[in-house]
């Protein structure tokens, strides 16, 4: 069964005025001054953007920040692009401070036009500093701090070992540097070798750093004064091949050798 409707003239004289004037109302769909989606899309970026721009740090702030950032941003490989070649290393996530400040610094783009600035044969390639200003303008955007030491028994400095460097003045709970990090390289050494660095460096290794640094080259003398926060899983050739160029007497190549670091 179907039903009649009837709409008297002075009903729909309403009606038409209503559309017209919505037709014309600056707040519809259809607003004159622009395209709404759009509008929307650039106010999101630019929140968006507001929300990335880092945030000063300081030694009371910094671990909430980075445990609340590593939550949300979990990834644990990251890319060094080198003029020699790429070097992959693995982020530890039982070293979490230090995970979550290495990919947000990547992130920030910190890291990028740094360089690998100390190269000391057959110990460490570091890198994370230069010596332009532009670096210093980066520091002072991300804040005054440093990262609680996070040792662990299971990270000895073998060879490939991506560690924190570290001040040794005034800092006797070892906290890290935030900006600069090395890879190690190290020797090997026999079993009389660990005994006599023992006693030159006044330290006890434990049977299983023993075993280790038997088994594979490292800096022994290094455990429980850096941490160590990842290690190379690729490109160790490309470390090698950096630990070889030539330096000056200060340790720093005579050719710069810039990165890019990108988080995966």
């Amino acid at each position: 069964m179907y039903s009649k409707i009837f709409i008297s003239t002075k009903t729909f004289g309403s009606l038409l005025l209503c559309f017209l004037f919505s037709c014309n109302n600056p707040d519809t769909t259809n607003r004159r001054d622009g395209n709404p989606a759009e509008a929307d899309t650039q106010k999101a970026l630019q929140l968006q953007q507001e929300k990335e721009k880092p945030v000063p740090q300081t030694n009371k702030t910094v671990e909430g920040f980075l445990m609340d950032f590593g939550r949300k941003n979990p990834e644990t490989k990251a890319v060094i692009i080198t003029p020699k070649g790429e070097i992959v290393i693995h982020l530890f996530e039982n070293t979490p401070l230090h995970r979550a400040n290495f990919v947000y610094l990547a992130k920030q783009g910190y890291f990028d036009g740094t360089w690998f600035y100390r190269v000391s044969a057959g110990h460490v390639i570091q890198a994370g500093d230069n010596d332009e200003p532009e670096t210093v303008k980066k520091r002072e955007k991300l804040g005054d701090y440093s990262i609680p030491a996070e040792f662990n028994k299971g990270h000895y400095h073998l060879k490939g070992a991506v560690a924190a460097a570290r001040n040794y003045k005034n800092n006797p709970a070892k906290r890290s540097m935030p900006f600069e990090f090395y890879i190690n390289l190290g020797r090997k050494y026999n079993r009389a070798e660990l005994k006599a660095l023992e006693g030159k460096y006044n330290i006890k290794l434990s049977p299983g750093q023993i075993d280790a640094y038997s088994a594979s080259a490292g800096s022994p003398h290094l455990d429980g004064e850096h941490t160590v926060f990842g290690e190379v899983i690729s490109g160790m050739e490309v470390v090698e091949e950096i630990s070889r160029v030539e330096v000056d007497e200060g340790e720093w190549p005579l050719m710069n050798i810039p990165i890019t670091v990108r988080v995966e």
